[in-house]
C-alpha cells in the first residue's frame, strides 16, 4: 500500500509540473441535493455548470442522479445514469466544439469520524459512452469536513471542506488522467441548506492544468417519518 501511494504521488507531481498552466480562472457552479427516501434509500441529485472563464465560456454542463442504498451506518452503495454536455475552449482561430457523453457510474462511499473531523472516502467506476468512443475510468476521493465555529454541524455554523481526488483511465489505456485538490469555506444557512465556496487546482494529463473557483449549494431533505 505504501508503494502504491508513493507511485501515485510521483505521478501527481509529474502531472502538476510537466503540463502547461491555464492562465484563466474558471468556475464550477454546483447544486447537490440529498433526498432521504427511507432509512436505507437515498436519492442524490447533482447539477453542475463549469466555465473556462469566471462567469462565461461554458466548459461543461451535466446532471448526475444517484440512487444510494446504505448497507451499514457508514457504508453506502450507489448507481447513476448521467448526461454530460461539453465544449472545447474557444480560441481566436478555433471555435468551440460541442460534444455529448452518457455515463453509468457505480459508487461506494464510506465515512469515518474523528472528533469533529468527518472523513469521507468515495470510490467510483465510470462507463463513459462518448460520441465516437467508449472509455472506463476509476476515481478515488478523500474529503474532510470540519465545523469551525461549533463542535457540531447545525444552523449558523461556519465549516471547512477540503480534499483530493485522482481519476485513473482504465480503458483504452491505464493512466492517471487527473488529480484534483480543493479547499472550501462554508456556512450552514438552515438545518437543511448550506453554501460553500473555494478553490480547486486540477492537474490534467495532456491538457493545461486548471485553476477553478467553486460555488456549492447543498440541500438535505428527509421524506419519511421516524
Amino acid at each position: 500500500m505504501k508503494k502504491l501511494f508513493v507511485i501515485l504521488s510521483l505521478l501527481i507531481c509529474q502531472l502538476s509540473y510537466a503540463q502547461e498552466e491555464s492562465s484563466s480562472l474558471g468556475s464550477w457552479y454546483v447544486y447537490n441535493g440529498f433526498y432521504q427516501l427511507s432509512p436505507k434509500f437515498e436519492l442524490f441529485f447533482e447539477g453542475q455548470m463549469r466555465t473556462y472563464e469566471f462567469a462565461s465560456e461554458p466548459q461543461s454542463f451535466f446532471v448526475r442522479p444517484f440512487l444510494g442504498y446504505s448497507i451499514a451506518k457508514n457504508l453506502q452503495l450507489g448507481l447513476s445514469q448521467e448526461y454530460h454536455s461539453n465544449w472545447t475552449e474557444e480560441f481566436d482561430d478555433q471555435p468551440s466544439i460541442h460534444s455529448q457523453e452518457y455515463r453509468t457510474t457505480f459508487q461506494v462511499i464510506s465515512k469515518q469520524t474523528f472528533g469533529r473531523v468527518h472523513l469521507q472516502h468515495r470510490y467510483r467506476y465510470e462507463l463513459r459512452v462518448l460520441e465516437d468512443d467508449f472509455k472506463t475510468r476509476a476515481r478515488y476521493r478523500i474529503q474532510a469536513g470540519i465545523p469551525l465555529s461549533k463542535k457540531t454541524m447545525e444552523k449558523g455554523v461556519v465549516f471547512t471542506t477540503f480534499g483530493n481526488e485522482f481519476l485513473i483511465d482504465v480503458t483504452p489505456a491505464l493512466q492517471l488522467n487527473q488529480n484534483r485538490t480543493y479547499a472550501m469555506l462554508g456556512y450552514q444557512l438552515t438545518e437543511t441548506l448550506n453554501i460553500q465556496s473555494g478553490y480547486m487546482y486540477l492537474a490534467k494529463s495532456g491538457h493545461p492544468n486548471e485553476h477553478r473557483f467553486q460555488l456549492f449549494v447543498t440541500q438535505k431533505l428527509k421524506f419519511y417519518a421516524d
